[in-house]
């Protein structure tokens, strides 16, 4: 499993290109800010599947607690001039809710604990990977030039994913195996 961690890391890193020098320069701190970002998203899987098991709290109450409590915390912190503006416009105002709240970010919160659930720490994280793949994938529909390095990447990402599910699947029957064993002596 720590070789599919590596290889959706280094697939990332092939997409982000930090070596790249064309007319456009790349950000190397905005390169570092992405891996830190999906390092740090990563470990909370680890942390999350560690801590919450215990309190046997559904998905679907995990993903509303953190979103309520992200709520309020942002709006302790948030200047909150000229949001009143938006109700003015209903339309802007339901995208807001049900296509960013609901549809966004409750949904990525419900599924991210549904995963955490049902393939364990380790292998859930694979799902972050698939994020920088689908930004390239919609470049290229959108018209930017996606070359044999690029294609290298979404099959490294994609090999991570596998090598991941391999490897819970073996640490599956592992934990099967073993079970029985200690349940004789």
């Amino acid at each position: 499993m720590l070789g599919g961690v590596l290889v959706g890391f280094a697939g990332i890193v092939l997409i982000a290109q930090p070596w790249e020098v064309t007319d456009r320069t790349i950000n190397l701190t905005g390169v570092a800010w992405m891996l830190a970002a999906t390092t740090i998203l990563g470990v909370s899987y680890v942390y999350v599947r560690r801590f919450l098991p215990p309190h046997n709290l559904p998905p679907l109450a995990l993903a509303t607690w953190q979103t309520g409590v992200a709520l309020l915390l942002l709006l302790a912190v948030t200047d909150r001039t000229g949001m009143g503006n938006i109700l003015q416009n209903w339309h802007a105002a339901a995208g807001v809710a049900i296509g960013l709240g609901v549809l966004g970010t409750g949904m990525a919160f419900l599924i991210y604990y549904f995963l955490l659930q049902e393939l364990g720490a380790v292998a859930a994280s694979g799902a972050t990977y698939i994020t920088p793949n689908v930004a390239l994938l919609i470049g290229w529909a959108a018209g930017e030039k996606v070359g044999i390095q690029e294609i290298a990447a979404i099959v490294l990402v994609l090999a991570s994913i596998a090598m991941l599910q391999i490897g819970r699947q073996r640490a599956v029957r592992m934990t099967e195996q073993l079970r029985p064993a200690t349940a004789k002596s």
